[in-house]
């Protein structure tokens, strides 16, 4: 792997710009680009936070050639999930306000994690999916709890069960998206919102967020050990299929 980091972390005018950096993985996220992620949010002190991919695409998701599996406990086959998971609770629990600058697409957990943020920003050209059901694994991120939330069973499971890929403009349709912005200028629409937001009292900005997250809190906490439980059994039977196939 390159010494370069997968996280990267820009200050401009108390505004933190922190950016997935594969781009030639499409900045795809590894366990360590969680880990990095996590640092950066710990690290940062800023007004507003926006959160953006490298070279015009936000996230293609987990990365596929690592796979999710770290450590030895019996939810090692899904270590990658849940430490994404508690890094997601980090990034909702940042007391300014969190935005998501979208270009290209958010693929699969990419997705999940633009979803983690306040706002979100997606270029008209951008797209989202979430693929899992044909890469034989299962939603994470709790991107299953938050698609029935927003959109209802049967948009959730058509997309989800499906794969089929959501516009930007119809996905801030569905409310999914908050803004929109012309291509190459989410980062740009983004920081403006930063900046308007910046201005706001502080105070009153983290406790609007705390009850804005207190309202999901107690459903997404019940559901998250579920999503977990059930991706370790989704990658283990991946890895037994694999292990077939391999040996006839």
């Amino acid at each position: 792997m390159s010494s370069e980091s997968l996280v990267l972390c820009e200050d401009r005018d108390g505004i933190a710009v922190i950016t997935l950096n594969r781009p030639a993985q499409r900045n795809s996220l590894r366990y360590e680009s969680w880990t990095e992620l996590s640092e950066a949010l710990t690290s940062c002190d800023a007004r507003a936070i926006v959160l953006t991919g490298a070279d015009g695409f936000f996230s293609a998701g987990g990365d596929l050639k690592t796979g999710p599996a770290h450590g030895t406990g019996p939810l090692s086959p899904a270590g990658r999930v849940e430490h994404a998971q508690h890094v997601m609770e980090q990034l909702r629990a940042v007391a300014v306000p969190t935005i998501a600058a979208v270009e290209g697409a958010a693929v699969g957990l990419g997705w999940s994690l633009a979803l983690a943020c306040d706002l979100v920003v997606a270029a008209r050209n951008a797209f989202f999916s979430a693929p899992f059901v044909a890469r034989a694994v299962v939603p994470d991120g709790g991107l299953a709890w938050r698609l029935t939330q927003q959109l209802g069973r049967q948009r959730a499971s058509s997309l989800l069960l499906r794969g089929n890929r959501l516009s930007a403009e119809r996905a801030h349709e569905c409310g999914l998206v908050t803004d929109l912005a012309e291509p190459g200028a989410a980062v740009g629409t983004a920081m403006d919102i930063a900046a308007e937001l910046a201005e706001s009292d502080s105070g009153a900005v983290e406790l609007t967020k705390r009850l804005i997250n207190s309202a999901e809190a107690a459903q997404l906490a019940s559901f998250l050990p579920l999503e977990l439980a059930i991706a370790t059994v989704a990658q283990q039977r991946s890895a037994a299929a694999a292990g077939r196939a391999q040996f006839g």
